[in-house]
């Protein structure tokens, strides 16, 4: 490394800039191959043999990326799957990651707001718009081409405290019905800001989807006969929810549950357990088509993701 500054130290004016721009070209023409590998791997869903529930999450833990860093590559690495020219584009320096951001940020907004998907071909006519434009530009330019409100940035900055900060902007009836919500909850927060009360709110909506969820767990009932398998397609999970949890008991269920708290699915290279919170599901390590029974030994706490990637793993080889 001192050897290289020392070389660089000693280059010309001119010497120096022409490496730097070789070096940019470099960095360019890498960046598309890095974004063509992330799209075949989301393609085959190679994260999910290593134990993570989604691409994001493995681009960060398993290589460093941060999380805006992630993002900007797993959309332009979809949009480059999609229209494969913008690999020259992306080289050439004609567009970048933040741009090709953007643009998949509004391609959401519009079939949100307008309930309609964009075309291929009005997409490569926003990106041919877009190019050697700046970031206010290409905003501005997407904005006006579909008709959309300026894009605004939510951002997440953690702190050394693990405190975090958070930047959103609200329309003006979004900001009406947090306000309400504020007001009518202002009798149990003893301070009036912000962070008490989102929390206070969000605590609230989990503690109610939490005893909706216990509420439509079925009682077991003696002597009652299984329900009938309508779509005649063999299944090896128990979905949290399903009709079908006669043929699992509850406490089974809660004894898993509290055992793992999270998805149990393992990288058989190296040993790394998912560990997903989101969507859990029981699932039998053999399914009950295949002979599984309902022993908890033959029970695994999954994450969806997993559980169906499981199961199109089993059907496949089946």
């Amino acid at each position: 490394m001192n050897n290289s500054k020392l070389n660089i130290g000693h280059l010309s004016n001119t010497d120096l800039l022409t490496r730097f721009g070789k070096l940019v070209q470099t960095e360019r023409k890498i960046t598309h191959l890095v974004l063509e590998c992330i799209a075949e791997i989301d393609a085959r869903k190679l994260y999910l043999d290593k134990a993570y529930s989604s691409l994001y999450e493995f681009l960060v833990q398993e290589f460093g990326y941060s999380s805006s860093a992630a993002l900007r590559r797993i959309e332009s690495a979809r949009l480059l799957r999609e229209v494969p020219e913008l690999a020259e584009k992306i080289e050439s320096g004609a567009i970048n990651l933040s741009q090709l951001s953007k643009v998949q940020q509004a391609v959401r907004a519009v079939q949100k707001i307008e309930d309609r998907k964009i075309d291929l071909e009005e997409k490569k006519e926003l990106l041919n718009r877009i190019e050697h434009t700046t970031q206010q530009q290409t905003e501005v330019i997407l904005c006006q081409a579909l008709s959309l409100p300026v894009l605004e940035e939510n951002k997440e900055r953690i702190h050394r405290d693990e405190s975090v900060t958070l930047t959103i902007t609200l329309s003006k009836e979004q900001m009406a019905i947090l306000k309400q919500a504020q007001d009518l909850i202002a009798h149990a927060l003893p301070k009036q800001n912000w962070a008490d009360a989102i929390t206070y709110l969000a605590k609230k909506e989990i503690q109610r989807r939490t005893k909706l969820k216990e509420s439509r767990i079925p009682t077991p009932v003696a002597g009652a006969a299984p329900k009938a398998n309508t779509n005649n397609i063999p299944t090896n999970t128990q979905f949290l929810g399903d009709a079908d949890r006669k043929t699992l008991r509850t406490s089974v269920k809660k004894t898993l549950l509290n055992q793992h708290r999270c998805c149990q699915f393992k990288d058989r290279d190296s040993g790394k357990i998912c560990g997903s919170t989101r969507f859990l599901q029981v699932d039998h390590r053999q399914a009950v088509w295949a002979g599984g029974t309902n022993d908890i030994q033959n029970l695994q706490i999954l994450c969806a993701q997993h559980n169906q990637h499981k199961y199109r793993q089993e059907s496949f080889i089946v």
